[in-house]
């Protein structure tokens, strides 16, 4: 990555207010050096000038500005190849009328701030809207399906679908996100799809970029010792997430026991006894399943996300299934079956599938999950 990118991410990260388009901009040339951004700004305010004139000849502004991104120009979601990383540029998203949810949402609410049109972003879990004071109260514009309007309710059907499970989302959720937020996100996900793509160097450009851009961040300490650990640098990523553990939070305890998975890893190998199986007692399950659960709820939305898709499709989502497999079998717990893993106690199993919410079932070496029981 050449460094005047990341400066350009730290001098945006100064900048009060900071531009999200600007910065969105930025991330479509850490994704494509060539992209054309002079071209994307002026697709942007030439679509804004046919929003402002439909305006003029008496349309509402909500009907202005969905008349003319989705009813004729057909700006929707790309589900044939959601994980791709030029669905999170934004540049891609002006030239294909196609991408993520939240680079749609930025591309429709740039239009609309410089048509006169009052959006602001809503990052839900798994999924990104626009809300805002042009739209009715309560009400929401989801660009990813086709610009379609709905309510908190419909909305928490829809992240229900994408995880596979209910989930009720409080008030908070949805609020306004801060533009630095919503910058933030899009860096994650495109490193995320760099990342579940082996390509570990420019995984950590984007790193570098989301550091420029929120100096001071733990949390990218972390996701730089996790990235380190798959690029085989182990001392460099053990001793980010030693100085991780020392301000985190909540998960403090499972970013322990993966570090000392890490080392008995390294020791037991230097010892020639890789082989040996990995024995969990409850408290070191238990501490080690938040992160496996963040990192399979991950999985599983971008599983669902895929939708049909026919031979390709199925091919990404056994790509997605088996990338969470490796992730997880890293952390020496087995596999046992989409989205179910055990953890090894030495007397059986200790049992979670996704999605539920804790550890609570054990089963013996031979009964395997249709015998768990509750351990209470």
């Amino acid at each position: 990555m050449p460094p005047e990118t990341k400066e350009a991410f730290r001098r945006l990260g100064l900048s009060q207010p900071l531009d999200v388009f600007t910065g969105a901009l930025l991330v479509a040339r850490l994704i494509d050096p060539a992209a054309d951004l002079e071209a994307a700004r002026a697709g942007v305010e030439q679509l804004a000038g046919r929003v402002t004139a439909r305006r003029r000849a008496g349309s509402s502004a909500l009907q202005a500005l969905r008349e003319v991104l989705f009813t004729e120009e057909g700006f929707t979601g790309e589900t044939d190849s959601y994980d791709e990383p030029p669905n999170c540029s934004v540049a891609h998203v002006l030239s294909a009328h196609r991408g993520l949810p939240i680079t749609l949402s930025i591309v429709v609410q740039e239009v609309g701030r410089r048509a006169g049109v009052a959006l602001e972003g809503v990052g839900l879990p798994g999924h990104f809207v626009l809300g805002g004071g042009d739209l009715p109260d309560g009400v929401y514009l989801d660009p990813f399906r086709g610009g379609i309007l709905c309510d908190a309710a419909s909305l928490e059907n829809r992240v229900a679908a994408i995880f596979g499970t209910e989930r009720e989302l409080s008030p908070e959720a949805f609020q306004p996100a801060p533009p630095r937020v919503i910058l933030g996100r899009v860096l994650a996900n495109l490193r995320r799809s760099y990342e579940r793509r082996h390509r570990y160097e420019e995984a950590l450009g984007v790193l570098d970029c989301a550091e420029a851009l929120e100096p001071g961040d733990p949390s990218l300490g972390r996701e730089r010792g996790l990235l380190l650990l798959k690029t085989g640098r182990p001392e460099e990523a053990l001793r980010l997430l030693e100085q991780y553990r020392q301000v985190a939070g909540e998960d403090a305890e499972a970013v322990a026991t993966l570090i000392a998975a890490v080392r008995e890893r390294a020791d037991g190998s230097a010892a020639g006894s890789s082989g040996d199986r990995k024995l969990f007692t409850l408290e070191q399950a238990r501490s080690l399943l938040p992160s496996i659960r963040e990192r399979t709820a991950e999985a599983v939305s971008r599983y669902v996300q895929l939708g049909g898709g026919g031979e390709s499709g199925e091919r990404e989502r056994q790509s997605i299934l088996a990338e969470w497999a490796r992730e997880i079998a890293a952390l020496g717990v087995e596999i046992k079956g989409p989205w179910l893993v055990d953890f090894d106690s030495g007397a059986g199993y200790y049992c979670w599938k996704y999605p539920e919410r804790a550890l609570e079932y054990f089963h013996g070496y031979e009964e395997g999950f249709a015998g768990r029981l509750p351990l209470q």
